[in-house]
């Protein structure tokens, strides 16, 4: 029977830290991919955000009351759902 060492030699310790060095590497390069495509999903996102504000600000110059109007029926839509239902309580006589 032979012995199998228990320690790991220096020839073991080189494959381990070769093997991480890789690992790092390639987590390096998957998080550059990573944030380079977040940046430009931002930038595109932010893009389109401006677009949208000037059109509406443009609809806005354009027909004020309108856009007044809808803004409070928004808010008194909301305002209603927000406030949950509401009980009513009656008094049968008797």
């Amino acid at each position: 029977m032979t012995d199998i060492p228990t320690a790991p030699t220096a020839r073991h310790r080189a494959t381990a830290k070769a093997k991480l060095d890789s690992a790092a590497v390639d987590a390096r390069h998957a998080y550059d991919n990573l944030k380079d495509g977040a940046q430009e999903l931002y930038a595109g996102g932010r893009e389109h955000f401006d677009s949208a504000r000037l059109v509406a600000e443009e609809k806005l110059r354009e027909k004020p009351l309108l856009a007044v109007s809808a803004a409070v029926g928004v808010g008194i839509l909301l305002g209603l759902l927000l406030r949950g239902p509401r009980t009513v309580y009656v008094r049968v006589p008797g």
